[in-house]
């Protein structure tokens, strides 16, 4: 991927998702190692959508992620029901086998540091990836123990992690932890790949044990997963709550206003300094031209104001180049403000963008 604009991501209720298959994102995976090229991937589950739609901080890590993968059926479901042709549920531990499972000749071995995780998993997950000897080269571990983001961002745990020169650092914090701990030592670390994959240190470590292939393929993993760690129950029945209710408040407003009123109308666009409008139907259909004036508009060193006044409709795609923008203003420490119309309002306001 050149540049954010060339993704073919999607906003669903708000929360960026790339639209790959499972060989598509290890491709993806195995180039960032090879060029030596930044990957920071994220894979939305429902809790991180739940926790997305309530916490700013949490959306705004997906958002500045490389590639945001939809782990979790309801996730899939959701996608489809918005439009976006998404073929498969990509989890992080399938992407995980997937590349440890690949023997072909053209395979390259991929360095893996494990940080964090259970008392003993890391250093066990290392010691199985060793005994292996396949693809996959345990590279090393760390566990950090309890305690905050700061205490465990030293530049003695940087340096251990950047010494034992992993391609893909593996992190397992709790997930607003782990992704609170990729960002604030992510410019620091010279391994390309890195991701919090809490259930694959884990699933290596032999701690717990994977669901099923039949229970994954009818979307009961879940059940399993509360079978293994009982835990679990309370976290799962309160987001299952949440997302019904966010689903039922939300998911009929952002499908009316992603259909065209009387065919679809092409997108005109003008700048003014650092502001653009955009007039006309923001759909797939469109996506071309959307793209093509959102990367002028992420390219101008200053805050972005996007006027959206004259726009009849905007799908997931669209919001998606939006997030997109989004994401390029972000990292340079500007902001985006957005004027809508009040056709989309509604689906601005349920994919929590109004901002």
């Amino acid at each position: 991927m050149n540049s954010a604009f060339d993704r073919d991501v999607w906003a669903i209720f708000g929360m960026p998702i790339d639209n790959v298959s499972l060989d598509e994102a290890a491709s993806l995976v195995e180039q960032a190692v090879e060029t030596r090229t930044r990957l920071s991937f994220v894979t939305p589950n429902v809790n991180w959508m739940v926790r997305a739609l309530k916490n700013d901080s949490a959306m705004r890590q997906i958002v500045n992620a490389d590639l945001s993968l939809a782990d979790g059926a309801p996730v899939v479901w959701l996608a489809r029901q918005l439009g976006m042709p998404l073929t498969e549920r990509v989890a992080g531990s399938d992407l995980f086998d997937r590349l440890r499972a690949d023997t072909s000749e053209n395979a390259k071995p991929i360095r893996i540091f494990f940080f964090g995780g259970r008392d003993g998993a890391a250093e066990a997950a290392h010691n199985a990836l060793q005994d292996e000897q396949g693809r996959l080269i345990a590279a090393g571990w760390h566990n950090p123990g309890f305690g905050d983001v700061e205490s465990m961002s030293s530049s003695e745990i940087r340096d251990k992690i950047n010494a034992a020169k992993p391609d893909f650092v593996i992190v397992s914090l709790g997930a607003a932890k782990g992704q609170d701990w990729i960002e604030h030592n992510q410019s620091e670390l010279e391994a390309p790949v890195i991701a919090h994959l809490g259930a694959v240190v884990d699933f290596v470590a032999g701690t717990i044990k994977r669901a099923p292939d039949w229970a994954t393929r009818i979307g009961l993993e879940w059940v399993w997963r509360i079978i293994a760690e009982p835990s679990l129950w309370k976290r799962y029945w309160n987001d299952g709550k949440d997302l019904i209710g966010i689903v039922s408040g939300s998911l009929g407003r952002l499908k009316k206003t992603s259909r065209a009123k009387q065919g679809v109308q092409g997108v005109e666009a003008t700048f003014n300094g650092s502001a653009l409008a955009l007039s006309g139907d923001l759909v797939i259909s469109t996506r071309n031209e959307i793209r093509e004036n959102l990367s002028v508009a992420a390219q101008k060193p200053s805050d972005c104001q996007l006027d959206l006044t004259a726009v009849r409709t905007i799908d997931a795609s669209a919001l998606g180049q939006l997030r997109m923008l989004e994401q390029s203003l972000m990292r340079r420490g500007n902001r985006l403000e957005i004027l809508p119309s009040t056709e989309i309002e509604p689906a601005l306001q349920a994919a929590r963008m109004t901002l």
